[in-house]
């Protein structure tokens, strides 16, 4: 009974990721039909617009259905916490897109200005939709851990790139959060040994990160 509750959770969740993978292609559906039906796209500017949405959702797809990183743990090795980002972020920047692409639409097709106008608010748009939908596949496939014996950051998305700092190397334990992050309860936190990318390990947008780095501070000598 339980095996099969804990399947039914993933399929729907999986089934979430699908349905949400299709609608991050849907603005792009949408504008490339409208300049099919309308004279204000070139029909090769609107077939160019879907082919985008298209390649969108075949990589949401691709994001969906291969698997998160998972940390082979050592022997006598014991995982203390377990999170990926938050994927609010993401859903924000997808969103704050909106109004300035409502404004490029008003502007092409109820006023008489010059394309240059609409053309403005509607990069602007496409800026935040685009860095919303990669920090969403990022974020989809980032994990973190820590150990009893380190801290790890995996990242698998057509690659695996895996950071890891050994708690006894451990030297600087950071807390950072931003007004809106403290509204909401995240945070980021920043776990170095050295200088340089590959001495730290950054746990981003997370979910309640106190804990975590409680837990950090508990292993230093």
């Amino acid at each position: 009974m339980i095996s099969w509750f804990i399947q039914l959770v993933c399929s729907a969740a999986v089934t979430i990721r699908l349905v949400v993978s299709v609608l991050v292609g849907f603005p792009f559906f949408a504008v490339g039909m409208f300049g099919l039906i309308n004279d204000d796209l070139s029909d090769q500017a609107s077939l160019v617009v879907l082919l985008v949405g298209g390649l969108m959702v075949l990589v949401g797809v691709y994001v969906t259905v291969i698997s998160r990183p998972n940390l082979n743990l050592m022997p006598g090795e014991e995982a203390l916490v377990f999170r990926h980002p938050s994927m609010r972020p993401a859903f924000a920047r997808m969103a704050m897109s909106l109004p300035f692409l409502a404004a490029a639409g008003y502007m092409l097709e109820f006023t008489t200005l010059p394309y240059v106008y609409p053309f403005i608010p509607f990069i602007v748009a496409i800026y935040f939709y685009f860095r919303g939908v990669v920090t969403y596949w990022i974020n989809h496939h980032t994990t973190y851990y820590v150990t009893n014996r380190r801290a790890v950051q995996m990242y698998r998305f057509f690659w695996l790139d895996t950071i890891e700092i050994p708690v006894a190397s451990i030297n600087s334990i950071s807390e950072t959060r931003s007004f809106i992050e403290m509204i909401s309860g995240r945070g980021s936190i920043v776990v170095a040994s050295g200088i340089g990318a590959r001495h730290k390990v950054r746990i981003q947008e997370i979910d309640d990160p106190g804990p975590v780095a409680e837990v950090l501070r508990g292993l230093l000598p």
